[in-house]
């Protein structure tokens, strides 16, 4: 492991998450490991930890914290902030670092407006226009799903709730190259369990349908 360098820090990035609502409990923490310890994302993978990106952050090691891929995976289990003795929102702040690293990579275009690198806004909205995909807005990323998924025996980083988060957010290239979209199969134990009725195989059938619509192909 690399040590720190002073000169790499940005002792500003606290207190830009924290300007953002439901980031101002940045500045509460004291990086007991409460959060942690009560993380349920860690038992798919130790590196998902809340309470490094949060201590990451305070430290000001911006390009660490941005790059995290646990600010993407964060679900709204609310199980830290019921033991956090600081009761910070750890799920707002991951929101809000994630709002931070999409404003970081907003670019100004030939015609002075901009737009987010890499990122596809529409793709949620050319999904719900299919009928099996109409279901994606129905969604609040509660994780159900992937508690209940068979096909996480197989990885443990098969995770429809992912595909689906990614959708919203516009992720399109990571969507379309997740392979549990491939993998999904018709066990419907997530619509058993969903509490929004959402029909996770229909949409994994349309968000394939929709990559093969677009030219993609698997590297």
């Amino acid at each position: 492991m690399n040590g720190i360098d002073s000169r790499d820090l940005d002792p500003q990035l606290k207190f830009e998450i924290a300007g953002i609502e439901g980031g101002e409990g940045i500045l509460k923490c004291f990086a007991c490991g409460s959060c942690t310890a009560r993380c349920p994302e860690q038992e798919v993978h130790e590196e998902w930890n809340p309470r490094t990106i949060i201590r990451k952050a305070l430290l000001g090691l911006r390009e660490e914290v941005l790059s995290s891929e646990f600010v993407w995976i964060c679900s709204s289990h609310y199980t830290c902030l019921e033991k956090c003795p600081q009761k910070v929102n750890v799920k707002g702040l991951m929101n809000q670092i994630r709002e931070e690293r999409l404003k970081e990579e907003l670019e100004e275009d030939l015609t002075g407006t901009k737009r987010a690198s890499g990122m596809d806004p529409s793709l949620k909205y050319r999904l719900a226009e299919t009928d099996a995909g109409r279901d994606i807005y129905s969604c609040f990323a509660c994780g159900t799903c992937t508690a209940g998924c068979p096909e996480r025996d197989l990885d443990p980083l098969y995770s429809p709730r992912k595909v689906i988060r990614g959708t919203l957010l516009g992720m399109k290239d990571r969507v379309f190259d997740n392979r549990f979209v491939e993998i999904c199969s018709t066990h419907f134990r997530c619509l058993d369990e969903c509490p929004q009725g959402v029909k996770i195989p229909q949409l994994m059938y349309a968000i394939r349908e929709l990559a093969i619509k677009e030219g993609y192909t698997r590297k």
